[in-house]
This record gives C-alpha cells, structure tokens and sequence, in this order.
C-alpha cells in the first residue's frame, strides 16, 4: 500500500522535529552513564555475606509457605505443618548466628558490643529472636498447650513487631568495629575484629614507642604519623585536617544502595504487615471464609521471593 502525500509530510516533519530531541536525550544518557563510571564506588565487602543471609531467610520462608498451603489443600500432607516451627527456629539461629561478620561466632567481637554500639547488628539479632519466638510458639499452638488469646494474638503481634522495626532499621551508622573503643569488647585479644590472626609489629622503633605509650610516656600521635594532621602555634588544626570529612557527616550519607535497600525494606514491611493482618484473621477465626487461611501462607511466600531477590 502506497503512503500518501500528506501522511508521508506528517513523518517526515515529525523526524525533523524528534531528532533534535533524540539527540539531546542521547547525550545527557552518555553523560550520565560517563559520569557514574568515574564515580564507581568501593565494593563493600559485606554486601555478599548481607545478600546471603537475605536469600537463605527468604528461602525459608517461602518454605513455610508451601508447606502450609500444602498441608491445607491435602489432608495427606497435613503433617508438613510440623516442620514450620522447625524452619523459623532454624533460619533464626542461622541469623543469630551469621548475620553479622565483626560478632562472634563469625567475628572477634563479643555480644556486648552490639548491646552498646552497634545498632544494626543489634536489630538483626532481635530479628533472630523473634524468628525462634515466632517457631515456638507455632509448636506450642500446634500441641494444644495454647489458649486462644495466645493463639489469635502471638503471632500477629510478633510480625508486627519485625515490619514495624523495618521503619527504623538503620543503614547508614556503620558498625563501628574499627574504632578504637572495640578493642575492649573483643572475644580473643590475639586475633582482629574479624578474627584474623593480629600482625607483629614489622617496625621497632614503632614497638617500643608503644610500650613507652603503654607504660604512661605521652606520644604525639597526629604529628608523629601525618604530619599534615599536627596542629599549628596558635593551637589551631591544620588546613588538611580541617578539609577531612567527619565521622558522624561519613555515616549520615545516604548512598544510592542504602535508599534502595531502604525502598525494599518498606515492603518488606508492608507484606509483613499482610502476614499478620491475615494470620490474625486466620486463627482468630473471624471469617468462616477458606480463602482466609490461604492468604497468610501466599504473603509468606511473597514475602520469601522478595528476600531471595534481594540486592544492596
């Protein structure tokens, strides 16, 4: 079929005007892409572990889920739903256990840093908690040692209690496991906070200016190891001291990986709170509806492929 005239002036008048346009959009794309690539940050060497310890609670909860969607539309495999307890009891010691690379068992530092300095790590440890809370009182429930009020209230309370947390989890302090302060809190004085084997001093003369240091001489610390950081006659700091970022402006930075791991814990809260709305709803028996029971397991396992999805 032949284009007519008009229809043929329409197009071409339309490319004329568009390819400015293209154009434009072309390059502010290039400048952009240009201008990312020269400012690539350094990997975080806790982005795989974090990554993994998402993935393995994600797969574990799409488990629940299964299991108890399998467990109702079967009654063969009714007796799967005694592994539930099982899987928040153990993907909660997994956590507890895993989720931090400076607190031991992983690391050298022990719980009591984490109680005082260490927010973040601190929340993943309640997350733990209330993971092996939530498995036994699933087992209790399942044995008939509960009464109602607990069986309608526990669990909903307790998943509202971990979406509600997702609200100030904490992304951007740091762990603070390099600041002097840790040494006192570690498991083994011989090893680092990481667990690694602690270096001999290569420097003589710097292992003996440390144990003068250790047996109450006073070292210049700043002059002796940059001198850019000593301070002037008028008791001032130095121009190069001045210009370094401070610490707590260096934690208060938000990354473009921390506000999309931001992003993806608000969902992460608002399937949670889903889970415990209908498992509320389930188990107070407010509805006489079957669709009910099925909903809380399906959030479940939306709430599982969101974490095994997940990256920073």
């Amino acid at each position: 079929m032949r284009l007519k005239i008009p229809n043929a002036v329409t197009v071409f008048c339309l490319i004329v005007v568009l390819m400015p346009l293209a154009a434009t959009l072309s390059a502010q794309t290039m400048s952009q892409s240009q201008a990312a690539s020269m400012a690539v940050p350094s990997p975080d060497p806790n982005k795989g572990p974090s990554e993994f310890n998402h993935h393995i609670a994600g797969w574990a909860l799409v488990g629940v889920g299964i299991l108890v969607l399998a467990s109702q539309l079967s009654p063969r495999l009714r007796g799967l739903r005694y592994l539930l307890p099982f899987l928040f009891i153990g993907v909660g010691l997994f956590l507890a256990a895993w989720s931090d690379g400076e607190i031991w068992p992983r690391g050298n530092l022990n719980w009591a840093w984490l109680i005082h300095h260490d927010a973040e790590a601190r929340q993943h440890k309640i997350y733990a908690l209330l993971l092996i809370c939530i498995g036994a009182i699933e087992y209790c429930r399942m044995r008939g040692w509960l009464s109602k009020s607990w069986r309608t209230w526990a669990f909903p309370v307790l998943a509202v209690l971990g979406a509600a947390m997702l609200l100030v989890h904490d992304h951007t302090a740091g762990s603070g496991a390099n600041l002097p302060e840790a040494q006192a809190y570690l498991v083994n004085p011989m090893l680092n906070v990481d667990g690694t084997a602690r270096r001999a001093a290569a420097n003589p003369e710097s292992a003996t200016m440390s144990m003068d240091h250790a047996a109450g001489e006073p070292m210049d610390h700043a002059s002796m190891h940059d001198p850019s950081m000593s301070m002037d006659h008028s008791g001032g700091m130095t121009e190069a001291m001045a210009n370094q970022p401070s610490h707590s402006q260096h934690h208060h930075e938000m990354s473009a990986s921390m506000m999309m791991v931001e992003r993806e814990h608000f969902w992460f809260m608002i399937v949670g709170i889903g889970i415990a709305l209908f498992k509320f709803i389930s188990d107070g028996k407010l509805f006489r509806s079957r669709l009910i029971g099925y909903m809380w397991p399906t959030f479940m396992i939306v709430l599982g492929c969101a974490l095994v999805v997940y990256r920073e």
